[in-house]
């Protein structure tokens, strides 16, 4: 009898070992949000399922959060001790370290590993630190250059192999390519500036010095008066019905520059998939860094705080950083080399360049070189401060009224100066 009994103790021991193995097998289930929305989606769904794939002890949940959503959701999800493990594509990480809602990244890694990925990937990180932390990696960056219409440059007898350069020849182009109706209306605009942002980066502005605020920059001023020009030049009222009419850039093939509403624009390097997907047979076009003026900065490339934060209280922080490192390469560059085939996502590491399907892709997209040597020759500006999302804010505030005229831009930005500084000397206290 009690040699039964004995037997009997030791299988309920054996069955509730063999349950903790299996519980300590089951996979971690981390939340990711991110703003992909349509055909992006499903790029996202494909990227989680190679990460599984790969990490077999970790599972992904995505969930698509718009972007203009996601500041008072995460706030709120924070608060209420519920947030996700990952929101993705953020930026302005600095802005919510500022708020302590969000972990740095440097505190869930030991310092020869960090160290590892710091050597193994370009210096744009340094966009992510901010009192003497890292807050992020950048799994990727969106490098800006000039699209431009190849077929549009024949029809008006423009060499199609010789794209704008400069801002003079910029004009010059934008004036010739420029399209309008029997009743005046513009049908095509050869080029419109709206990234004020950008723009007043490529003029040799700046928009921070330090914990100063700079919008006042003579060079941010000259940009903007640039933008103001076009206004009056085309007149802002036809210029504001043309921009009513347009679909937006994510519309697939009714994307302003795939449906030729433009004969040149200002885009990220995503845009060669969704030419390649949805443009016309026979759509030619060319990329060209963003032309600059004679004293202006080129190659221009700024670089806010960004990429994927993990937030406050986040059930999984661990296990969410290897999905953020995921994106960075290291040890998984064939599968990084595919991403960047899916989106368009550059790596930020040379040993994923090297890898075949990276460079069968670049073969196939030649455009996307003029992207990859963008990243390798400029001197990025940083754009990282606590009050970054309030300032791009206000930056875009100011663009929208310098493009309908509606006061000096000198004046504009100086209004633009004051209320930023004073939001960052309140953190400063």
């Amino acid at each position: 009898m009690k040699r039964r009994v004995l037997l009997l103790c030791a299988a309920a021991l054996l069955i509730v070992s063999l349950q903790g193995a299996v519980a300590a097998q089951e996979p971690v289930t981390i939340t990711l949000w991110h703003g992909w929305t349509g055909a992006w989606t499903q790029t996202i769904n494909e990227i989680v399922e190679m990460f599984e794939a790969s990490h077999p002890h970790i599972k992904v949940n995505p969930l698509v959060v718009p972007y203009d959503e996601r500041d008072t959701k995460l706030m709120a999800a924070i608060a209420a001790g519920d947030p996700p493990d990952i929101i993705f594509t953020m930026t302005n990480i600095v802005s919510y370290a500022a708020r302590d809602a969000i972990v740095p990244v440097d505190k869930l890694m030991p310092p020869d590993q960090l160290q590892e990925y710091l050597d193994y990937q370009y210096p744009f990180y340094e966009g992510n630190r901010y009192k003497g932390h890292i807050w992020s990696f950048h799994g990727f960056v969106d490098a800006i250059a000039l699209y431009y219409n190849k077929n549009h440059f024949r029809e008006v007898g423009l060499d199609p192999n010789a794209p704008p350069k400069d801002i003079a020849t910029l004009d010059a182009y934008a004036e010739k390519l420029t399209k309008v109706t029997s009743g005046g209306q513009i049908d095509r605009a050869g080029f419109l500036p709206d990234d004020l942002y950008r723009w007043a980066d490529v003029f040799g502005g700046s928009w921070l010095d330090g914990d100063k605020i700079t919008a006042t920059h003579p060079k941010n001023i000259e940009a903007a008066k640039w933008m103001a020009s076009y206004s009056e030049k085309y007149d802002v009222r036809r210029i504001t019905a043309f921009n009513a009419g347009l679909a937006t850039e994510r519309a697939q093939a009714l994307d302003p520059f795939v449906s030729e509403r433009f004969a040149m624009q200002n885009m990220g390097q995503w845009k060669i998939l969704d030419i390649d997907r949805y443009a016309p047979e026979g759509f030619d076009y060319g990329v060209v860094p963003l032309p600059a003026p004679p004293e202006g900065r080129q190659n221009s490339m700024i670089i806010p705080s960004g990429y994927g934060l993990i937030p406050k209280n986040a059930k999984h922080p661990e296990a969410a950083l290897e999905y953020l490192l995921y994106w960075v390469g290291k040890g998984h560059e064939a599968d990084r080399a595919k991403i960047f085939t899916l989106g368009g996502w550059f790596p930020l590491a040379d040993a994923v360049t090297e890898e075949p399907v990276y460079q069968e892709y670049i073969r196939r997209y030649p455009e996307f070189q003029v992207f990859s040597d963008l990243l390798r020759s400029s001197d990025p500006t940083g754009f990282a401060t606590p009050v970054e999302l309030y300032y791009l804010d206000r930056i875009n505030n100011a663009r929208d009224r310098i493009r309908l005229l509606q006061g000096d831009p000198a004046q504009v930005l100086e209004q633009v100066q004051k209320e930023v500084q004073a939001e960052l000397d309140k953190l400063e206290i």
